[in-house]
């Protein structure tokens, strides 16, 4: 509707929880960048299975996930954490248009704008307005949106926005925008604020909008996706001296399957190829099947040379409900940290390289009872992020390791003596400064997320420590090197302990010896 300054507002129903949605894939983020192509769903089959069975041509995933993921939290969400989806000072899309707090970056969007048309020319920027889908973009939202039968200042609104974003990203200095970005306050609440699931503009406008700025010079070197991933990722919560050259050497420009730059940086920020390969070979172990794979791209082949993605689908759609819950008893639940380590398991910081195949803060590794966890930094905007990401998750149909992630982690910290252990061995940097702060964080991230067994990405290290847990030496060990070796002088006490146990012993056996 139009308000009394004129401007577009729309107004937007709530959406129901019923838009919640099970995982499908771990690979769908790999996968789904092959393209715009035909599939073939697969019914009634596991991933790891080698047998034939009927098929059906749908749609690829591209097409099939491009339309309403940019969609209002469910309510049940923002009410644990309004704050975490709401745009401190910027307005992105048409869910927060008009806020009393964000009008005063409309002046710098328009700047932005003005700028753009004297660098292109009017006349580009008008044909761009002219040829805009704006079906396609209006696709992307809630199918509550009522434009109030003004797609002019939908389409106007996608423009400003789109302009500013691409204008932002593509700048060699933030502040080149606008003085006041030198502000960090202002420029670290900027950038999270497009990070927000509400606070978005479709993809395609934004690779659109910034063709438009090098169609003279095709030869720019990077493409838009790697160059707003490169800004992006600086925000994210963990190691980037490796990981942030890492992703931008591999990332695809191709923007045939980014549906906004939330999805960018979700999709961008994965899991190694050899984690992913590691899960997937334990979960065909655990199904009794061998894996059909490629070892260079971690994705697995069926026997027919297609992607065998789509065949994921038949756990969601296809299999009874008795076996729902199969595998949930095996990693449902391990024991924090704090007892964890009482029970042998030490924890160590893990770093970000090619070598040790870690290549995000999810790829996490438990081997000869120690846990590798990469340091996960947090501070005030990591629970914005998190929260996000995991709606979007919930939304997009693809891969949760955000989602996995946050369960693993809840399960390690319960209490802030959890989050000191963490922080002692390098596990995490709390920037909080108060560990019982970042204790409740955590806990709360999972609130009303509902969270399905099939594929966790980290039931393999539950499955591990759990069985570590069960063995009794293990407690009996830890509980001797806790209680008797944590320091020179105890080790000391015990060695004189054993020795004289040993000499009365001796002087025992001597005598019956004697006596014989």
């Amino acid at each position: 509707m139009e308000g009394v300054d004129g401007h577009f507002h729309p107004t937007a129903g709530n959406v129901t929880d019923s838009a919640y949605v099970p995982f499908i894939s771990y690979l769908q983020h790999r996968l789904i960048r092959l393209g715009r192509r035909k599939f073939k769903l697969t019914r009634n089959r596991s991933p790891c299975d080698d047998q034939e069975s009927d098929e059906e041509e749908v749609d690829s995933p591209a097409d099939m996930f491009r339309w309403s993921t940019i969609l209002k939290v469910p309510h049940r969400l923002r009410k644990v954490s309004e704050d975490a989806y709401t745009p401190q000072i910027i307005s992105i899309g048409p869910y927060h248009r008009g806020l009393p707090h964000l009008k005063e970056m409309e002046e710098y969007k328009k700047q932005c704008l003005t700028r753009f048309t004297e660098k292109i020319g009017q006349e580009k920027v008008d044909r761009y307005m002219k040829d805009m889908n704006i079906e396609e973009a209006r696709k992307f939202y809630s199918p509550s949106l009522d434009l109030a039968g003004k797609p002019e200042a939908f389409k106007e609104m996608i423009l400003l926005d789109g302009v500013f974003l691409v204008e932002l990203l593509c700048a060699k200095k933030i502040w080149d925008i606008a003085p006041i970005f030198k502000i960090k306050w202002i420029q670290n609440a900027l950038l999270h604020d497009l990070l927000l699931l509400e606070n978005q503009v479709p993809f395609f406008v934004l690779a659109d909008l910034y063709r438009l700025t090098v169609e003279d010079n095709p030869k720019d070197g990077k493409g838009f996706a790697s160059k707003a991933f490169s800004v992006l990722f600086t925000l994210l919560p963990g190691p980037r001296d490796f990981m942030f050259r890492y992703h931008i050497i591999t990332i695809n420009d191709t923007t045939d399957n980014i549906m906004h730059l939330l999805s960018l940086v979700h999709d961008r920020w994965s899991p190694s190829v050899e984690g992913i390969q590691r899960h997937e070979k334990f979960y065909c172990g655990k199904k009794g099947k061998k894996v059909q794979g490629d070892k260079e791209s971690g994705v697995i082949i069926s026997t027919k040379g297609e992607s065998s993605y789509l065949k994921y689908w038949k756990r969601w759609f296809a299999r009874d409900d008795e076996n729902l819950g199969e595998g949930l008893a095996e990693w449902q639940s391990i024991r924090c940290a704090t007892e964890l380590e009482e029970a042998g398991i030490k924890f160590v910081k893990t770093g970000v390289n090619r070598w040790n195949n870690v290549g995000s803060l999810f790829d996490i590794s438990f081997k000869d009872a120690t846990l590798k966890i990469p340091t996960l930094v947090v501070d005030d905007n990591t629970e914005r992020l998190f929260r996000n990401l995991i709606a979007y998750e919930l939304y997009a149909q693809g891969s949760t390791y955000v989602m996995d992630y946050v369960t693993f982690m809840d399960n390690l910290i319960n209490s802030d003596k959890d989050v000191k252990l963490f922080r002692l061995s390098g596990v995490i940097v709390n920037l909080l400064g108060d560990d019982e702060a970042v204790a409740q964080m955590i806990n709360k991230l999972r609130d009303h997320v509902t969270l399905s067994g099939d594929l966790f990405y980290y039931e393999e290290i539950f499955v591990d420590v759990k069985k570590h847990c069960g063995r009794r030496w293990n407690i009996w060990k830890a509980k001797l090197r806790r209680d008797y070796f944590n320091s020179p002088w105890a080790l000391l006490s015990f060695m004189a302990a054993l020795l004289i146990v040993l000499l009365t012993i001796g002087s025992f056996v001597t005598s019956l010896l004697a006596l014989g």
